[in-house]
């Protein structure tokens, strides 16, 4: 686990000293573009459909040259492997035009087939073809031959050799092949692009050429570049897929009941609690939404801060697993969702580092959203919440055990995040968004407030000081029914004071849910009994939430 938080840590801090040593003339901003103007290059090529269009050309070519290639080439390989003779007569073929750099090959493409999409495709296919056949022969020939000779004395012969052993036998060494001729083919394929500029993203490194517009080459460079580590990892899964024995012969030490990356990746996921993620993307959806009516949206902005604010909210997460395991507010015996800690599938360590890794990725991107959008005022939020969410469980004095939880997540996960949201889009901040925030604000703390009524009794012994042993059982039910009930009023009156349009009483439809939940707060104590209050907490905000949404989106369409 500590390779791979390199693994992810390195191309960060590179990109961190890049931008450094360019913005303090070390580097040649002329030469070296900062990662910050690449990225906003690639949002501006996404934005006018340039690099959408020039990227489907590129992969058309590659997928059209790959598969014309694959196919003959994994048939021929497993005959040669299979016939001694067709061996004997290709190899020395093979072997020959192997070694000849591809792109030297274009001339004479050219030549025979002209300058138009055919000799596009025609590269590709050399540039696959044999790579593919000679992977293929390798893995037939590599088979013991006592497989062929059982195969042999229960009548198989020709096509069923194949099918029944030289095929199967050989598909690692098949698939090893196919996964290195795709990423030849995209390689080959933007090199010819670049000899033959006639669309797609090697043409589009030439035109920015031409034009010294490095940024663009850049940020087509790392599109390539994310093209060719996506085709890696699909043939990758499509390996483990296709040939799932190969586990069993792994050592049992090593064996495991899912592939490595899938485990990774399920580990993390369960660490960062996405289910509560609907808690940071339905302000930031509301805040675009207000930004919509208000006549201003642009979607990549709206994309890379919902991205920034759930990367947030993930280190949020993790850096409270990480205190309250350390403080002993969380053990194995604690109620609530399993946790990867609390299981021992992490190290408290891991943990704290990737809630650093989530953290300074919402950072990347929140320093680029202001060098493109401006402002300190967002600078400012951005900050504060970094730091609310990093000391909501850390320091000597933590928001959460001191009673300051609810307010700390009505602020920042309601009028701070829509508030956020709606200046990106906008660039203004009035202070009705502010009221506007008010009503969500106001349900998010209640999911925590369910949380913390659930654990009462476990706050209290290991001395965590939330509201609700602080002001008692019975206040803190009051507080829990004046939470759901205020949300609910306060839209009333943001409708009434017309700061906001009709179609957002859809929420009100949440209205029998929401006296669910109260009467369910109101009447119980068991902690067990109180587990149904904090889903069904957050199951309304993100209803309430989205129906504020789809009304916002009515209005602006009316």
């Amino acid at each position: 686990m500590k390779d791979r938080t390199l693994q992810l840590l390195s191309p960060l801090i590179v990109l961190v000293i890049w931008e450094a040593l360019v913005r303090a003339g070390v580097l040649d901003a002329r030469f070296f573009a900062p990662p910050s103007e690449i990225v906003g290059r690639l949002v501006q090529l996404l934005n006018n459909g340039v690099l959408l269009r020039e990227t489907a050309t590129t992969l058309r070519r590659v997928l059209v040259g790959f598969s014309l290639a694959a196919v003959p080439g994994v048939l021929l390989g497993v005959a040669m492997g299979v016939n001694r003779p067709l061996r004997l007569f290709f190899t020395p073929l093979i072997s020959a035009i192997y070694p000849v750099p591809k792109i030297a090959l274009v001339p004479m493409v050219v030549l025979l087939f002209g300058i138009g999409e055919t000799a596009k495709y025609a590269v590709g296919v050399i540039s696959v073809f044999f790579l593919v056949a000679l992977n293929s022969v390798a893995g037939v020939t590599q088979l013991d031959q006592k497989y062929f000779d059982i195969a042999r004395n229960n009548g198989a012969r020709g096509w069923d050799l194949i099918w029944t052993v030289a095929l199967p036998g050989a598909l690692p060494s098949i698939l090893t092949g196919l996964n290195l001729g795709l990423g030849f083919a995209l390689t080959v394929i933007v090199g010819t692009e670049l000899l033959l500029p006639q669309g797609g993203l090697g043409a589009l490194i030439w035109q920015s050429y031409q034009i010294y517009d490095v940024p663009t080459i850049f940020a087509t460079l790392v599109v390539v570049a994310a093209l060719g580590w996506a085709s890696n990892e699909a043939m990758a899964e499509l390996e483990r897929q296709l040939i799932p024995w190969r586990v069993a012969e792994k050592p049992v030490r090593e064996a495991a009941p899912e592939p490595r990356i899938r485990r990774f990746i399920r580990v993390w996921w369960m660490a960062a609690r996405p289910f509560s993620f609907t808690a940071s993307v339905t302000p930031v959806v509301l805040g675009a939404a207000l930004a919509a009516w208000d006549g201003a949206f642009n979607l990549p902005i709206f994309g890379l801060v919902a991205i920034g604010s759930v990367a947030i909210h993930a280190g949020t997460n993790l850096i409270n697993d990480y205190f309250d395991w350390r403080k002993g507010t969380d053990t194995p015996e604690s109620l609530g969702p399993n946790r990867p800690l609390k299981e021992g599938l992490v190290t408290p360590r891991q943990v704290l580092l990737a809630g650093l890794l989530c953290f300074a990725l919402g950072a990347v991107i929140g320093l680029w959203l202001v060098a493109a959008r401006g402002g300190t005022f967002i600078l400012v939020l951005g900050i504060l919440s970094v730091l609310a969410g990093f000391f909501y469980t850390a320091g000597p004095a933590p928001f959460a055990y001191i009673g300051l939880g609810e307010v700390i997540v009505f602020l920042f996960m309601g009028p701070v995040m829509v508030l956020g949201s709606y200046y990106m889009l906008a660039q203004a901040a009035p202070l009705r968004i502010v009221a506007l925030a008010g009503p969500l604000g106001a349900l998010v703390a209640a999911i925590l407030h369910a949380n913390n009524m659930r654990d009462h009794d476990a706050d209290l012994a290991r001395n965590k000081r939330t509201l609700s042993n602080l002001l008692g059982r019975r206040a803190s039910k009051a507080e829990y029914a004046v939470l759901v009930v205020g949300a609910y009023l306060g839209l009333v009156a943001l409708v009434v004071l017309r700061l906001a349009p009709p179609p957002t009483l859809l929420a009100l439809l949440t209205l029998p849910q929401a006296w669910k939940l109260v009467r369910l707060g109101v009447t119980q104590e068991a902690p067990r009994a109180l587990n149904p209050l904090v889903r069904g907490s957050a199951q309304l905000h993100g209803r309430f939430g989205w129906l504020m949404i789809v009304g916002l989106a009515l209005a602006a369409l009316g």
